[in-house]
């Protein structure tokens, strides 16, 4: 098995096993927090946080595509929607059957253990992007 297969397994692992604990419990606060520190600090190892502001803001511009306000205005515009209509069902009681709450969908997709492990292995994924540029960054010494 390759690297990538084997991070792959233990991501999916690690994110069946906190699906599994009790939401709100001392494990699932326990695992999440491993999950947050792993993440933080192996961004931090790698340079995330370095000093050489010019190298990280040159990286990040490379990894941008060179976006622009008018190439991320339409996410922008769905993210203000969702904004407008979360509050909106909140202010009619957040149990609103016409106006769905963005917890009321979320609450329907956290009913079965693998929606919630598809779901916390996308949280981890997430996570882990960055961390995977960066450590092209550092072996190719773009970042120094």
């Amino acid at each position: 098995m390759t690297r990538v297969t084997v991070g792959i397994a233990i991501v999916a692992g690690y994110a069946w096993a906190t699906a599994g604990a009790a939401p709100f419990s001392t494990t699932s606060y326990v695992l999440v927090s491993i999950a947050s520190a792993v993440i933080v600090l192996t961004y931090v190892a790698l340079g995330g946080l370095s000093p050489r502001r010019d190298a990280v803001r040159a990286h990040y511009r490379r990894q941008s595509h060179d976006a622009s306000l008018s190439s991320v205005a339409p996410w922008i515009a769905v993210l203000i929607v969702a904004v407008v209509l979360e509050v909106i069902g909140l202010s009619l009681g957040g149990r609103s059957t016409s106006v769905p709450t963005l917890s009321t969908a979320v609450d329907h997709l956290l009913r079965f253990h693998w929606e919630r492990c598809l779901i916390c292995f996308a949280w981890l994924t997430v996570g882990i992007a960055p961390l995977v540029g960066l450590r092209r960054s550092s072996r190719s010494g773009d970042s120094r």
